[in-house]
């Protein structure tokens, strides 16, 4: 049996080979493997242990405080590729008028009293009941269409839960949405993410982002579930504002600067299928809005799929209704959609891919079948499952093809037919469509410009260009769609193309255009984007760094972290405001430096150990012993862009050794046998004794690379040679050589200064 320490030793070390390897990270919905946790070809079980009183208290107490107060347990989760032991686990009730009911839903917080503590890279687990379906079989199905349609949506699997030995019945394991959970499926966890309940509309209100926190029932109708310190509406305000607001002329590219259409009019679809009446255009309940970071796009993500395949509280006939007038009262965010011709065609084509693709009865039928059959016995031996509604073990078996009445109104099969035959009468007539969106790019760009987007022309074929102007005039690039070139995997629709930064370029603006067979063409977005390329030499450089202190200098809570100094190199103080550190360049703010100045010749100094609770001088980031990266950053507030001040790769560290210039603000990087934070390293002893390199030699860095070098010292021009000294290229006058393109393998880089140093491209 493993414990989870063996889990989370595992864990970390392939999350620490995986921050030094992986590549760049994109912001285009990620689709993770179910993975131990959401087992989909058996039934696991989960086991609950806690003291009695706290069972008593959790089922039979006072149940807002068990809602809202974890009991402390222990959790055994078994199938037969997993059995795991986790103690220290929080367990509580959760949901809304399911607290009410005898079959209770929970919610297992892993490290509600052990910080950090997870189950294979969970915080937290779902564990509903979905009473108020006889099948236990609707959300997981609607989540389940969503995953096969590219979208982000909860994991679920069917577990059977046992609560100090007493069976609870049959549950569904469902995805927590949190900080892990956009990470998963976004790459990054740093946006806004917003919950949203009822009566969560979207309407404008005001230009006061404070006044779209107005609570009701006690909690917020858009309710922050990431930054809360910082606790900024602002970004949300603009969006409704946009919305809203935005004339019918500038809708369309106005709106597509803040959110992502194509991915909504997805869900919409779905929606009508489903008969999902409790989401936003229906009831304007029930999503989250995550601000991607990446793209600058507000994501809609649905949430509470159980009301859904024929189940209905309102009376009314969803399995029949307009698909184009699905809102019972205005929703900004459908009826102005609804009202732009090119969106409607492009929701028409997605109802049709529902038709024949998503949701079409064969694969709704593989996916409901050997669940039910899995179910069975699970159910049959619920105690818990007839007492909400009465349903019995036959209502069970019956559930995918008869209706067990009440507010169940259908089988799930014939809910489908009966949706399916609607919808070909009542849909508009197809026309070809062409929908281009999450365009997105790499920036800040230090040596290759990647840009992607997401093409959708039905049967069409498309030609995908890039025009990319670094203020010359604009240059097109074609995208690929094969695996190759930034994209994704071949054939899935999503294109891609590698630029090398050429050594004069200082911004560039690109815009793709996309052209179908049938026709039409769309350029995205609608302004040309804006991008910083290269660096921007600042005084204000990195001076030293450590990424492995065991025992050198600690911090005042006794650890000894990574740490990292700045050097002002010029004559004048430097504000440090507005300025970042990361170790990811597709995550340029991951920490801001804090306010103030730094007098010329001074030091700056900051810890780089992931406790931002500790003070405003440590980092939310470390660095790894293997060999990374971390740069300086500067958004400039004007033109909306990141500008690269500083950067600097490194391979792996001794420990206690430190990496620093010397003398400071100097272009030589050498080790450190004795650091010297935040003080001058002119007086470090080197490591291994070696001198301090000449005022005429260059250090050339970073090697190995994948893409691209760089060198200190003036520029100066050169060639590249292959092992056999046959030129491959020569270079103008400059600091650095993009190797993007040029096949893996040993190269001689040669410059007219007389350096030459073996490079090792790797592919």
């Amino acid at each position: 049996m493993e414990n989870l320490n063996e889990i989370l030793g595992r864990a970390t070390l392939w999350g620490a080979l995986a921050v030094f390897f992986a590549g760049p990270t994109w912001a285009q919905t990620d689709i993770p493997p179910f993975g131990p946790a959401y087992v989909q070809d058996e039934l696991a079980t989960l086991s609950i242990t806690m003291d009695p009183d706290s069972v008593d208290a959790m089922l039979f107490g006072d149940v807002d405080y068990a809602a809202t107060n974890p009991f402390p347990a222990t959790v055994h989760y078994q199938s037969s590729t997993v059995d795991t032991i986790i103690p220290n686990v929080g367990v509580r009730l959760r949901g809304n008028t399911s607290l009410f009911s005898p079959k209770k839903s929970f919610k297992v917080d892993f490290n509600a009293f052990v910080p950090g503590q997870k189950y294979v890279d969970l915080e937290k687990l779902n564990v509903n009941a979905n009473q108020n379906d006889p099948s236990l079989l609707r959300a997981g199905l609607s989540w389940n269409i969503l995953r096969r349609m590219g979208l982000a949506g909860s994991r679920t699997s069917h577990v059977k839960v046992e609560l100090n030995g007493e069976y609870l019945g049959a549950y569904l394991n469902t995805e927590h949405f949190d900080e892990e959970f956009v990470e998963e499926y976004y790459d990054k966890d740093a946006g806004n993410f917003y919950k949203c309940l009822w009566p969560a509309s979207l309407e404008y209100m005001s230009q006061t982002p404070d006044d779209y926190k107005f609570e009701v029932n006690g909690r917020r109708a858009y309710e922050l579930k990431t930054n809360k310190v910082a606790d900024d509406y602002t970004d949300i305000a603009e969006f409704i504002d946009v919305l809203n607001n935005t004339p019918d002329a500038d809708f369309q590219c106005a709106l597509e600067e803040v959110f992502n259409v194509a991915d909504f009019l997805k869900v919409q679809a779905l929606d009508v299928v489903s008969g999902n009446w409790d989401g936003y255009a229906g009831n304007k309940n029930n999503f989250y809005l995550y601000h991607n970071p990446q793209t600058g796009l507000f994501e809609y993500i649905p949430y509470d799929l159980d009301n859904t395949w024929g189940i209905d509280w309102l009376d009314q006939e969803w399995e029949t209704r307009d698909p184009y007038t699905w809102s019972t009262e205005y929703r900004p965010l459908y009826d102005r959609l609804m009202a732009v011709p090119e969106y409607r065609d492009w929701y028409t084509h997605y109802l049709r891919r529902m038709m024949t693709e998503w949701a079409h009865p064969d694969s709704v039928e593989a996916y409901l079948a050997p669940r039910h059959a899995l179910l069975d016995p699970a159910i049959q031996s619920d105690g818990y499952y007839p007492l909400s509604f009465g349903f019995t073990y036959e209502n069970f078996q019956q559930s995918l093809g008869q209706a067990s009445g009440g507010h169940v109104e259908f089988g799930i099969l014939p809910w489908l037919d009966t949706r399916l035959a609607a919808l070909e009468w009542q849909l508009e007539q197809e026309v070809p469509v062409l929908v281009v969106h999450e365009v997105e790019d790499n920036a800040p760009v230090l040596d290759s410009l990647r840009v992607r987007t997401i093409v959708d022309a039905g049967a069409d074929e498309v030609e995908v260009v890039c025009w990319v102007d670094p203020g010359s005039g604009a240059v097109p690039f074609d995208m690929f769609d094969d695996g190759e070139h930034g994209d994704r995997q071949p054939g899935d629709g999503t294109w891609g193309v590698k630029v090398p930064v050429q050594w004069n370029w200082t911004t560039v603006t690109y815009h793709v255009q996309v052209t179908s067979s049938g026709g039409l063409e769309r350029w995205i977005p609608c302004t040309p984007e804006l991008v910083t390329v290269g660096m921007s030499p600042s005084e204000l450089v990195i001076n030293e760094l450590m990424s492995s202190n065991a025992n050198n200098v600690s911090d005042a809570f006794g650890e000894f972290d990574d740490w990292v100094e700045l050097f002002n190199a010029g004559s004048a103080p430097v504000g440090l405001g507005g300025k970042y550190l990361t170790d990811n360049l597709n995550n340029p703010n991951k920490y801001a430096l804090p306010e103030g100045s730094l007098a010329a010749g001074d030091w700056a100094f900051y810890w780089l150990d992931n406790d931002p609770e500790q003070g405003p001088f440590h980092a939310p980031f470390t660095l790894s012993a293997s060999g990374e990266e971390i740069a300086l950053l500067e958004w400039n507030e004007a033109g909306g862009f990141w500008v690269i001040l500083d950067f600097f790769a490194f391979g792996a560290s001794e420990q206690d050794a430190s990496l620093g210039r010397v003398p400071d603000g100097a272009d030589y990087w050498v080790w450190f046998a004795t650091p010297t934070a935040d003080a001058t390293n002119n007086y470090a002893i080197i490591l291994g004794g070696d001198d301090v390199p000449s005022p005429g030699q260059r250090q050339i860095a970073p090697n190995p690379t994948a893409d691209w070098i760089r060198w200190t010292g003036d520029r100066v021009s050169g060639r590249l040679l292959d092992a056999a000294g046959r030129e491959v290229l020569c270079f103008p006058a400059s600091r650095g050589l993009s190797l993007v393109g040029q096949p893996g393998g040993v190269y001689v880089l040669q410059l007219d200064d007389g350096t030459r140093q073996r490079i090792l491209k790797q592919d």
